[in-house]
């Protein structure tokens, strides 16, 4: 049932612990003054009585005890559903995460800018939001002591569990914790809680699942997990370069880029520390046992994937792109951006950390494809889309956001790299991304209306 839009003031006086609904509510949802309604905020609920107020408009007055159950933190512009004597207000919107500092100024550490980010952008929509961790969950008394954003300063405050979750918890070791996957389990067992983007991706089966299906087969590169050496050697035979990336990685870490000479012999790119570094080995074998002789169980958690031709900037540095979706509040995947990153001088990846640049993607689209530009971005956005409606069919969970990289070569042809369910936002850095920037954060939002039925 759709929602609209509500004044809900906590009232000081005059109702007991009634509701008091404006004439034009009473109405519009057929109560009669006087009624038992059911009152339901995020996870709390109370039977009341539902009592005609002289107010003008879309009004909700709540007394203060009933909103000290409900355990609304103040008086604002929220959205409204009833049905069958039932009234929800909210939504309730929790981005999960960890490490929360005890500093009011930064209450996630370097985080906090990417939440307050996020927080500020949806109150255009006017949910409760805020952010918390597993330890301001009190789990006896059904409260979570969040932290929201008022003005531009953080604030704590007491709220109900929410009626959707946006897990944000920052890398894959923090997430295998067991205090972090017993909270999240509790939500969704206990109070039916939709999450959406749990997890991070492992890149084998991702490919597994993409390369086996027909919408998606001819996106992905020839790819193996735990490959020998004469895989890569036949992978070298026939696509001259090589790209053997840990297969649960991320932020480009750990990833060589090996390329093959007839006269010369094997090189491998990569990064370590802050430089990039060039071997050249004789022998294939001499250089898989350079790197992985004292940690052969690590090589076993590798992949070799085609490397790809891409486009090239005009200073002659490979370009791919970061596609960026969201679901929007229809639960339909739209690109809210495709950022262009030129790799850094030497650089195995094109992440900015590396020396990579944002350039914009109609500019590098032009120059390499002129007048057939408008139909290569056409073909990278319709191949996300598709990506992102295939994975969906093998996740546990629903999926709201995802950042993939992707390659253009030289003929125009799409191809997948690398999907992630936690896209950094570094691309929205770039002046021609930052309205697609707070787009895609406002988006967050949106799509927690449809999971939460507030649209």
């Amino acid at each position: 049932m759709n929602s609209i839009m509500c004044k809900v003031k906590i009232s000081t006086q005059g109702l007991n612990q009634a509701i008091g609904l404006s004439q034009s509510l009473m109405e519009r949802w057929g109560c009669i003054n006087g009624q038992s309604i059911k009152v339901e905020l995020g996870n709390r609920s109370i039977i009341t009585q539902a009592r005609r107020i002289p107010h003008q408009g879309e009004k909700i007055l709540i007394s203060r005890d009933t909103a000290k159950y409900l355990a609304l933190p103040y008086s604002n512009e929220f959205r409204a559903r009833y049905e069958n004597r039932s009234l929800k207000l909210g939504p309730v919107i929790g981005i999960f995460t960890t490490s929360f500092s005890g500093n009011a100024d930064q209450p996630f550490g370097k985080r906090s800018p990417l939440f307050k980010e996020f927080i500020k952008a949806g109150l255009e929509e006017h949910p409760i939001i805020y952010a918390f961790t597993p330890d301001l969950v009190d789990w006896q008394n059904r409260l979570i002591y969040g932290w929201h954003i008022v003005g531009n300063k953080w604030k704590q405050i007491k709220a109900p569990f929410p009626d959707v979750i946006y897990e944000r918890i920052p890398n894959r070791t923090i997430e295998a914790r067991g205090y972090v996957q017993a909270c999240l389990n509790r939500f969704k067992k206990e109070y039916n809680c939709p999450i959406f983007n749990q997890g991070f991706f492992n890149k084998w089966k991702i490919h597994q699942w993409l390369s086996s299906h027909p919408h998606t087969a001819n996106l992905v590169p020839e790819t193996y997990l735990s490959p020998s050496i004469s895989t890569i050697k036949q992978m070298l035979d026939r696509h001259q370069m090589v790209y053997l990336k840990p297969s649960g990685g991320s932020l480009g870490l750990g990833i060589f880029r090996i390329t093959y000479d007839p006269e010369l012999g094997y090189y491998c790119r990569f990064r370590e520390g802050d430089r990039n570094v060039l071997h050249r080995f004789r022998s294939l074998h001499r250089l898989v046992h350079h790197y992985f002789a004292k940690e052969p169980t690590r090589f076993q958690k590798y992949i070799v994937q085609q490397g790809i031709r891409l486009i090239k900037h005009r200073d002659q540095r490979p370009v791919d792109f970061r596609v960026h979706l969201h679901k929007d509040r229809f639960g339909e995947w739209t690109v809210v951006a495709i950022g262009s990153k030129a790799a850094g001088p030497g650089s195995v990846t094109t992440h900015v950390r590396t020396g990579g640049k944002i350039i914009p993607t109609d500019q590098i689209l032009r120059d390499v494809f002129h007048e057939y530009a408008p139909m290569v971005e056409a073909g990278v956005k319709k191949a996300s889309i598709t990506i992102a409606e295939t994975l969906e069919q093998h996740v546990n969970g629903p999926l709201g956001e995802l950042g993939m990289d992707m390659g253009v070569d030289k003929s125009g042809r799409v191809w997948l790299f690398e999907v992630n369910s936690k896209p950094g936002r570094h691309i929205f850095h770039h002046p021609s991304l930052v309205h697609a920037g707070h787009r895609s954060a406002k988006m967050v939002t949106e799509y927690s209306l449809n999971l939460a039925n507030f649209i």
